[in-house]
């Protein structure tokens, strides 16, 4: 989505009526699914004209795109600077908290809500697949990557290296669980889900200790 300068004059106001966009198609899309979304009727949810809308979002699945990387995104400062908090922890701790809340991320009851939207149209909507993965798992990606640059001992790593360190964590942090879920099975227990962090922590320092 469009994104403003923070000395535009109207910074705040477009940035609060982007949200509200946001959470208007978001609320669609789960409602009536991808297919059965219109931009028109994101507009009318968001109280905005149709021409607002598309100068926040030039399509429908660029605000599919925005709504699924969204849910990445901290909801409130308080969240923020809890994942900031996470980001200054020794290497071994930090890679744990954040295992353990990107898992909470991407098991989300609304996450599951718009994976399975993604699932029900994909045949239809082949695209929906590839911004599901970006907007999620290569969002995660990206935040994994980010923190192995700001700790040590990884920030001294080739930017290559780091990557596919990034890759790894998420792999070993995204799996069984995500398609258990979403074919209505329980979802993995406190305990599951640590383990499932250690792990993915385990297998990045034995990465990190043989580069």
């Amino acid at each position: 989505m469009r994104a403003w300068s923070a000395d535009h004059p109207k910074a705040k106001l477009m940035g609060r009526k982007q949200a509200d966009i946001l959470g208007a198609a978001k609320a669609a899309f789960l409602e009536t699914g991808y297919s059965g979304t219109s931009m028109e009727s994101i507009a009318k949810r968001a109280d905005v004209s149709i021409m607002t809308l598309y100068r926040h979002a030039k399509s429908k699945d660029v605000l599919f795109g925005a709504v699924i990387g969204n849910a990445c995104a901290p909801a409130d400062e308080q969240e923020r600077a809890g994942l900031e908090a996470i980001f200054k922890l020794p290497i071994a701790e930090g890679l744990v908290a954040t295992a353990l809340h990107f898992q909470e991320t991407v098991l989300a009851d609304d996450t599951i809500a718009l994976l399975r939207v993604v699932l029900a149209d994909a045949s239809r909507f082949p695209q929906l697949g590839e911004l599901a993965y970006a907007g999620l798992i290569g969002h995660l990606e990206t935040m994994a990557v980010w923190l192995l640059s700001e700790i040590e001992p990884t920030k001294t790593l080739a930017e290559d290296v780091r990557h596919a360190l990034g890759r790894l964590f998420i792999d070993r942090i995204v799996g069984i669980d995500l398609l258990q879920i979403l074919l209505g099975l329980p979802a993995p227990t406190v305990g599951d889900r640590h383990r499932r962090a250690e792990r993915a922590r385990d297998d990045v320092l034995r990465e990190v200790n043989q580069a």
